[in-house]
């Protein structure tokens, strides 16, 4: 019958052992996850793959938005429909390269009603301050809505481009930035529950200039639209 060693040799034994597995290199295939060569082929593949395509998509976008704040050339007038489709509404840039056109003058576009009841009186409501709901709903929120950016001041710009001083239409599309305008009122209304009855709308723009810090300020002036009657379609 064999002789079983005590339970001192066996401790000991077992600490001898330790000692020597610290002190012995680590097996020839432990994964070092630190170790880039390490990596498997397929791991470095992937991670290569989709560096270069954030690059790829980084100068892609850059691209663009130098073609859409470059002065006039060869390329911006080629690639033109795609620098703006991809620009708008997301990217929109309000500058230009080499050429900065900073806005000189503050526009506040004021927009009024008027309701027919069943008796058929017809009243005309207070002017709504609609850029100073814009500008509301901007201030204080990181991350504003490009409705509430760009939608109001991108309608005005549209019928002024459209129409000369007098609201005489001077482009064949006058009558869609027209609706344009009109329907935008009739939606504000609409949110604030305020759009049952209504038959006409009108706007008017104030304009103040924007002088120098020590500039004495100037007077802001006013130019107001005639009524534009509301039709079924404004009210979807």
């Amino acid at each position: 019958m064999p002789a079983q060693d005590s339970p001192a040799t066996e401790v000991a034994e077992a600490a001898e052992l330790a000692e020597g597995a610290e002190g012995s290199p680590p097996p020839a295939d432990a994964f070092d996850p630190e170790d880039p060569d390490a990596r498997s082929p397929r791991v470095q593949m992937a991670a290569a793959a989709v560096s270069v395509l954030l690059i790829a998509g980084v100068a892609f976008h850059l691209l663009f938005v130098f073609l859409h704040v470059a002065p006039e050339n060869q390329a911006s007038l080629k690639y033109q429909e795609q620098t703006r489709e991809w620009v708008y509404p997301v990217f929109e840039q309000n500058w230009h390269l080499f050429a900065p056109d900073p806005l000189n003058t503050n526009i506040r576009v004021n927009a009024r009603v008027q309701y027919r009841a069943a008796d058929g009186t017809v009243t005309t409501s207070p002017w709504a301050d609609l850029t100073g709901d814009d500008v509301a709903h901007i201030r204080g929120n990181p991350f504003p809505s490009k409705a509430d950016q760009n939608l109001l001041r991108r309608a005005w710009e549209f019928y002024d481009s459209s129409h000369d001083d007098d609201g005489s239409r001077t482009t064949d599309r006058a009558d869609l930035a027209e609706e344009y305008l009109r329907r935008i009122v009739v939606k504000r209304m609409q949110a604030e529950g305020r759009a049952d009855g209504i038959v006409a709308v009108q706007l008017r723009a104030v304009f103040a200039p924007i002088g120098a810090p020590d500039a004495v300020p100037s007077e802001p002036t006013t130019r107001e639209l005639g009524w534009w009657e509301t039709r079924p379609d404004d009210f979807r």
